[in-house]
């Protein structure tokens, strides 16, 4: 006969309740994407049953913009209504000081240059391997009106959106557990969610960065101002290469000297911060202590990662997100 100690009965029920917890984030992620592609066709059939061959861009634009933020809204405000969680303890909006705040969006920023600049090298040399994506996002505005409403579309909308379910609710709600498997496992599931084979590991990275700094900050305000600066330099570089208003010698001296101005600044700001806290970049492992979450400590990483990847909400959407990565690649 085998018989558990209460160590061993405390590290079941935590697993359990990890699998569970983790199980509906998985849907939750799922309904997210689902729900923006079932309101796009909807929208899409309504146009051909009105007879409407096309939209105007302005029209195209306004229509994704409210697809995007219903698709993250109302999953979120479902998943709060089921799982039965606090908004306001899930997702954190602490006062962050201005120093220190822009500090940690400058070395995010810097960070984000490199995997941009990276992400673009690795675009630019895929037909080697004799694929290509063929999700990769363009901008075709031409007049302000239109450049304005596509900002808004890739910058704001996405900086708002996707901090909202990915910062906000996927790692808020796995934050009991601790800061450290939080920030890996989210990380993980942003990375996939961009179903682009050149984007994801930077996607990946990005994801650490920005979960580390809102769980530093017990806030998800950074993250989302970095997530919006590094679309809105994006976007904004892609709208002056297409409408042509600089030659190419004057826009690859715009787009080194913003890497360069970024890096630079995200440098000093790391050794501001250093010379402040030697140890701020440090993870403090803040786990909160309920009845439900006292076997939290007795779980190592490992086992917290095993139990949030073997349940069927996780494995449905990753598999569901591998897919769509293999679908979005092209034979050429």
């Amino acid at each position: 006969m085998v018989f558990y100690t209460q160590r061993d009965y405390y590290k079941f029920c935590q697993e359990k309740t990890i699998k569970k917890t983790s199980s509906g984030l998985g849907f939750f992620v799922f309904a997210y994407f689902a729900t923006m592609l079932a309101t796009s066709n909807v929208f899409s059939y309504m146009f051909v049953a009105t007879g409407t061959a096309s939209m105007d861009m302005v029209s195209l634009y306004l229509l994704e913009i409210f697809v995007s933020v219903f698709s993250a809204l109302m999953p979120g405000l479902f998943y709060f209504l089921f799982s039965g969680r606090s908004i306001s303890d899930t997702i954190k909006t602490n006062y962050v000081r201005q120093k220190e705040l822009w500090a940690l969006v400058f070395i995010g920023m810097a960070v984000a240059m490199i995997s941009n600049f990276a992400n673009n090298i690795i675009q630019t040399n895929f037909s080697f391997f004799g694929i290509e994506n063929s999700l990769n996002m363009s901008e075709d505005a031409t007049n302000p009106l239109e450049i304005i409403l596509c900002i808004v579309l890739s910058a704001i909308v996405p900086a708002f959106a996707e901090e909202f379910a990915f910062r906000g609710i996927f790692m808020g709600t796995l934050r009991k557990f601790g800061d450290s498997f939080a920030i890996i496992t989210s990380a993980i599931v942003f990375g996939a969610m961009h179903r682009n084979i050149s984007q994801i590991p930077f996607a990946f990275l990005l994801g650490l960065v920005f979960a580390y700094i809102d769980c530093k900050t017990n806030s998800i305000i950074p993250s989302i101002i970095i997530h919006f600066l590094n679309n809105c330099y994006a976007v904004t570089l892609n709208i002056l290469q297409s409408t042509k208003i600089f030659n190419d010698r004057v826009y690859m001296i715009i787009y080194f000297a913003l890497i360069a101005a970024f890096c630079i600044l995200g440098l000093l700001s790391f050794f501001y911060l250093i010379k402040k806290d030697k140890n701020y970049f440090r993870i403090t492992e803040k786990i909160i202590q309920q009845r439900e979450n006292e076997a939290t400590t007795l779980l190592t990483l490992k086992e917290k990662n095993t139990a949030f990847f073997l349940n069927p909400g996780i494995l449905f959407v990753l598999i569901f997100f591998a897919i769509e990565t293999i679908t979005n690649l092209r034979i050429i």
